[in-house]
C-alpha cells in the first residue's frame, strides 16, 4: 500500500490511536519519505555534477563509453567490411569502451588513497582536541577548517551533518559508507564499537589513528613489493612482442618466398605453395594485441589488487602492439 493510501485509510482512525501507535506511524512516514528522497540518488548527483559523480561511481562510466564505442564500431564496420582494416576498428572500439572507465577508476583510486593517507592525521587531531576538553562536534568543526587533502571535503560533510544533530558515531558510519575502503571501515568499526562499550573516546581515536597508520604502511610496502610483478608483466610482454615481431619480419617473408618457389616448381597444391604472408602477419598482430590487453589486466590485479586498475595498463600495451604492427612491421 502506498503512503498516501495508507494515510487516507487511517485518517479517520488517528484520533483513536494511542501515543505509541502515533509515534510508530510518524516513524513509518519519515522512513518512507527518506526512502523516496534517496531513490535514484546517483542520477540526481549526475545531473548536478556529472564529472564528479563519475569519479565517485566509475563503474557507471561504462554506460557512456559502451554506447559510444558501439556507434563507432557500427560506422567502422560498414565502412571497412571485408577488409583487414576491420581489425583496427575492433581494437579502437575496445579502447573507446575502456579508456573513460580506466581514467575514472584511476582517479577514484588516487582519491581514496589520499583519504586513507590523511585519515590517521585527522583522527589524531580529533583525539588531541578531545583531550583538551572540546566536545567531538566542536573538535570536528575546528579541524574542518584545516587541510587534509581529499579528506577535507569528507570532514566538512561530517561537520555539516553533526551541526544538524547527527551523532559523531553516525557521521563516521556515513563517511565509511561513502568511502567504503577496508582501512576506513576497519577504523570506523573500531571507534563505534569502543564508543558503545563506554571507552574513553580520545584513547579510542588515538588507537584507531595508530592502527590506520600501521595498516597503510603495510599496504604501501606490499604495493612496493608487488610493483616488481608489474614490471615483470611489462617485460614479458615486450619479450613476447619482440619474438613475434621477429617471426613476422623474418620467418613469414622466408616462407612466402619458399611458397613462390614451390609454385614455380609446380607444387602449388602443397601447403607451402599456398602460404599467405598477409594472413599470418594479421594473425601475429591479433596475438600481440590480445597478449597486451590481458597482460595489462594481470599487471593491475597483481600491482594494485584490482582488475579495473589494470585497464590503464591494457590500453598502453594494446596501443604499443598495434603501433608496432602498423608502423614498424
Amino acid at each position: 500500500m502506498k503512503l498516501t493510501e495508507f494515510l487516507k485509510f487511517n485518517a479517520n482512525d488517528q484520533d483513536m490511536l494511542t501515543e505509541e501507535e502515533l509515534t510508530e506511524l510518524e516513524d513509518t512516514i519519515i522512513s518512507s519519505k527518506m526512502e523516496e528522497a534517496t531513490k535514484n540518488v546517483v542520477i540526481k548527483e549526475f545531473m548536478k555534477d556529472p564529472l564528479n559523480t563519475l569519479y565517485n561511481y566509475p563503474i557507471y562510466t561504462f554506460a557512456i563509453s559502451l554506447p559510444v564505442s558501439l556507434i563507432f564500431f557500427a560506422i567502422g564496420y560498414i565502412a571497412t567490411q571485408g577488409t583487414p582494416i576491420i581489425d583496427d576498428v575492433i581494437i579502437f572500439t575496445v579502447l573507446i569502451a575502456i579508456t573513460p572507465p580506466a581514467f575514472t577508476f584511476h582517479k577514484k583510486y588516487k582519491r581514496t588513497d589520499t583519504i586513507e593517507e590523511y585519515l590517521p592525521t585527522f583522527l589524531r587531531d580529533i583525539s588531541e582536541m578531545s583531550r583538551a576538553g572540546l566536545t567531538l562536534p566542536r573538535a570536528v568543526n575546528t579541524v574542518a577548517k584545516g587541510e587534509y587533502g581529499a579528506l577535507t571535503k569528507e570532514v566538512q560533510t561530517m561537520d555539516a551533518s553533526m551541526s544538524w544533530g547527527v551523532s559523531f558515531e553516525e557521521s563516521l558510519q556515513n563517511f565509511a559508507k561513502r568511502v567504503p575502503t577496508p582501512i576506513i571501515v576497519r577504523s570506523v568499526s573500531l571507534i563505534t564499537q569502543a564508543s558503545k562499550a563506554g571507552g574513553r573516546v580520545a584513547a579510542v581515536l588515538e588507537a584507531a589513528a595508530r592502527d590506520a597508520r600501521e595498516v597503510k604502511i603495510l599496504e604501501r610496502e606490499r604495493r612496493g613489493n608487488m610493483m616488481v610483478y608489474v614490471v615483470i608483466s611489462y617485460m614479458s610482454f615486450f619479450v613476447f612482442l619482440f619474438v613475434i615481431g621477429m617471426l613476422t619480419s623474418t620467418f613469414v617473408p622466408t616462407m612466402a618466398e619458399a611458397g613462390k618457389a614451390a609454385q614455380a616448381a609446380g607444387a602449388g597444391s602443397q601447403f607451402i605453395g599456398s602460404f599467405d604472408p598477409a594472413k599470418y602477419t594479421r594473425l601475429m598482430m591479433h596475438t600481440g594485441v590480445i597478449q597486451g590487453f590481458m597482460s595489462g589486466l594481470v599487471a593491475g590485479q597483481m600491482g594494485e589488487s584490482s582488475v579495473f586498475q589494470g585497464l590503464k595498463h591494457s590500453i598502453i600495451l594494446t596501443l604499443i602492439a598495434w603501433m608496432v604492427f602498423t608502423f614498424v612491421i
